[in-house]
């Protein structure tokens, strides 16, 4: 930015200095205006991915217990003697437990 001198412009009297300000003051409001308007972008998003993010979690613990069910199944029938007497030891134990 240049330094102003006498010779090559003149300084700026007090209504162009309060028509700058005004520019200014106005150009402020149209920033906050524009800032408020993403504020309300940002958070209407936000609060529709909130309202869908619960069934999209139960969905997929839906098809995570769906899967662990497939493998316990499979274990089973590859192994159906340790299986049962692995829930023998199971219902032994909380038994146990719950006596106390």
């Amino acid at each position: 930015m240049a330094q102003r001198t006498a010779k090559q412009d003149p300084a700026p009297d007090r209504a162009e200095i309060e028509a700058q300000f005004a520019r200014i003051r106005d150009d402020i409001a149209a920033l906050g205006g524009m800032m408020q308007a993403y504020g309300r972008d940002r958070l209407s998003g936000a609060q529709a991915r909130a309202e869908t993010l619960p069934d999209e979690a139960l969905a997929e613990l839906q098809r995570q217990l769906a899967a662990l069910e497939g493998e316990l199944k499979l274990k089973v029938r590859e192994r159906p003697l340790q299986s049962l007497g692995l829930a023998a030891l199971a219902g032994l134990v909380i038994g146990i437990f719950l006596r106390r």
